[in-house]
């Protein structure tokens, strides 16, 4: 008796970063673990995603997968959404990855969680952080802002500001993730 069968590997993570293309996502990931992902300036320089495992405080550890750029459109299988979708589905965490230079961070984190949703409404189910990426460029002044616009739009949703480039917030951040994945949010 003979039989076709697919098999497919999907990504397992504990935390998948969830964004635009040059969001930072590989950038986060060389920053917090050994990992050493492809770094460019254009899009789509991840085509597949990276893992590596992220030192934590006490010797403790967590995996976290760097997921291809998502775009609007991507739960219809644009820009290769669906391949790059597949993946979100094995991770506990969510990290939401928004750049500081973004017009509308509200829209974008919108656009990110409608995709999520339309390709598997599941998915939004899961924990989430929202991170505004890339504040190295911003100054004191607009990190005020910023911080009042994220505390605004996020509210209850853990959100924070980070850097992967100058290595700020990134502690916070780790402390974030490894609170939802041990179920202690306050």
């Amino acid at each position: 008796q003979e039989s076709n069968v697919t098999l497919e590997l999907k990504v397992l993570a504990d935390v998948g970063l969830v964004g635009f293309p040059n969001a930072g996502k590989s950038t986060l990931l060389a920053a917090l673990t050994a990992a050493k992902p492809k770094i460019a300036d254009y899009e789509f320089t991840t085509l597949k995603p990276n893992l590596g495992i992220v030192p934590y405080r006490d010797f403790q550890s967590f995996v976290m997968a760097d997921i291809p750029g998502i775009i609007e459109g991507a739960s219809q299988g644009k820009g290769l959404g669906h391949y790059f979708l597949r993946h979100i589905e094995r991770n506990s965490v969510l990290l939401f990855m928004i750049p500081a230079d973004t017009q509308d961070v509200k829209k974008a984190f919108d656009i990110l969680y409608n995709e999520l949703n339309t390709y598997n409404p599941e998915l939004i189910d899961k924990d989430f952080i929202v991170a505004l990426s890339k504040c190295d460029v911003l100054d004191d002044e607009l990190k005020a802002e910023y911080a009042d616009e994220m505390k605004k739009n996020f509210g209850e949703i853990p959100h924070c500001m980070i850097s992967a480039i100058d290595q700020s917030g990134l502690l916070p951040l780790k402390d974030l993730i490894f609170k939802l994945l041990n179920n202690n949010v306050n």
